[in-house]
C-alpha cells in the first residue's frame, strides 16, 4: 500500500481503534474505581488493608487514560505502538490536556510509529528498527503534546471541567436530557458508546453526575420493554412476552442495554421513540439531583456506589414506567398484526 492509502485506511478506522483503547481501558478504571470506593469505608481507620485499598485505587484511577492511549495507539501499529502510546498518554496528563490529549496522542504515535516501521532502511539497520522506530515517533508526537495540541486540548479540559462542575440542577437536568437521548436511541451503538464513554472520560476530571446520569438510564430500554410486554400483553407476540420474562433479571444483574434488542428489532421505530423518552426523563431527574457514580460498573456492583440510592431507583423507575406507557400507546394505535407476526416465528 501507499504512503496515502495506508493513511486513509488508518484514519477511516479510527472509531475501531478508539474502541480497542477503551475495552483495554476500562478493566483498569473498573479495579481502580472498586477499590478506591470500597476505601472510603475505612478512611477513618488506621489499618493497613484500607491504604492498599487507597492505593490500587489511586493507581486505576491514574493509568486508565495512559492505558487507552497505549491501546489506541496498540490498535493501529500493533505491539509497537504500546510504550510510546502509554508514554504519549501520561505526558498528555502532565500537561493538563487528559484524555482527549491521550486519546490523540495516542491515534498520532500509533501512526507515527506504523509508518516509521515502514521506511525501508540497510539490512544491517533494518534488524533492529522494529527496537529504534518507537523511539523516534515517541519524539515527534511528545514534541506535538507537549508543544502543538497540548495547551489548547489543556485549556479545553479545564473549560470543560469548570462547566461540568458550576453546572446547577437545572444545567444537570439539561445534560442528563441530551445523555438520555443518546443513550436510548440505539441500545448499546455508536451513540450509546459516545454518551458513556464521555461519562467515563470525565472522571479525570473528578466530575461524576454524568457517569451518575449514565448508569441510571442505562437498563431502561431493557426493563421498559419489558415491563410493557406485563402491562399489555396482547400487543406482543409469544415470543416477546417470553423474552421479557427471562430477561428482566438478567438486565438487573448484568445491566446492559444491548438486552433490549431482540424486544425492538421488529417495532424499531416505536421502540426506539419510547426508549429515548423513558431515558430523557430518567436523566433529567437524575442530573437534577445530581447523582453521581464513582465506580464504572454495570448491574448489581454499581447499586452500592451511588451517592443517592434513592434517586438512582426513582430516576429509574419513572424512566422504565415512561418507557413501557410509551411503547404500549404507540403499538395501540398502530396496524402490527400480532397473528402474521406469529406466523413468521413459527416458520423461523
Amino acid at each position: 500500500m501507499t504512503f496515502l492509502e495506508d493513511t486513509r485506511d488508518i484514519f477511516k478506522n479510527i472509531g475501531l481503534h478508539f474502541r480497542t483503547g477503551v475495552s483495554y481501558m476500562l478493566p483498569i478504571l473498573l479495579i481502580g474505581g472498586f477499590f478506591g470506593s470500597v476505601a472510603v469505608i475505612g478512611k477513618d481507620s488506621d489499618a493497613e488493608i484500607w491504604e492498599m485499598f487507597k492505593n490500587i485505587g489511586e493507581i486505576g484511577l491514574k493509568y486508565f487514560v495512559p492505558i487507552m492511549a497505549a491501546y489506541v495507539s496498540f490498535s493501529i501499529a500493533d505491539t509497537p505502538g504500546i510504550a510510546p502510546g502509554f508514554i504519549v498518554g501520561i505526558l498528555a496528563q502532565q500537561t493538563d490536556s487528559g484524555y482527549l490529549g491521550a486519546l490523540f496522542g495516542g491515534i498520532f504515535v500509533g501512526y507515527a510509529t506504523f509508518m516509521v516501521l515502514k521506511i525501508k532502511l540497510p539490512e544491517i539497520i533494518q534488524s533492529t528498527w522494529g527496537m529504534i522506530a518507537p523511539v523516534f515517533s515517541t519524539l515527534i508526537v511528545a514534541f506535538l503534546i507537549v508543544f502543538v495540541i497540548g495547551p489548547p486540548l489543556a485549556n479545553l479540559m479545564t473549560a470543560i471541567g469548570n462547566m461540568l462542575h458550576s453546572l446547577g440542577s437545572k444545567g444537570n437536568a439539561v445534560l442528563g436530557a441530551i445523555m438520555g437521548v443518546f443513550g436510548g436511541v440505539d441500545y448499546g451503538g455508536p451513540f450509546s458508546k459516545t454518551q458513556s464513554t464521555f461519562a467515563t472520560a470525565v472522571m479525570d476530571l473528578k466530575s461524576y453526575i454524568p457517569l451518575g446520569i449514565t448508569a441510571a438510564f442505562v437498563t431502561v430500554p431493557p426493563l421498559g420493554l419489558c415491563l410493557a410486554t406485563f402491562f399489555k400483553p396482547k400487543l406482543y407476540t409469544k415470543t416477546e412476552r417470553k423474552y421479557a420474562k427471562s430477561s428482566w433479571v438478567y438486565t438487573l444483574v448484568a445491566g446492559f442495554t444491548e438486552i433490549a434488542i431482540p424486544l425492538a428489532a421488529n417495532d424499531i421505530i416505536r421502540c426506539t421513540v419510547a426508549t429515548i423518552l423513558g431515558c430523557v426523563v430518567t436523566g433529567v431527574i437524575a442530573g437534577f439531583f445530581a447523582l453521581e457514580l464513582y465506580t464504572p460498573v454495570l448491574g448489581i456492583p454499581q447499586w452500592f456506589f451511588f451517592n443517592k440510592p434513592l434517586v438512582y431507583w426513582g430516576s429509574l423507575s419513572v424512566g422504565v414506567i415512561t418507557t413501557a406507557l410509551s411503547v404500549n400507546f404507540l403499538k395501540s394505535i398502530s396496524n402490527r398484526n400480532i397473528e402474521e407476526l406469529e406466523k413468521q416465528e413459527e416458520s423461523i
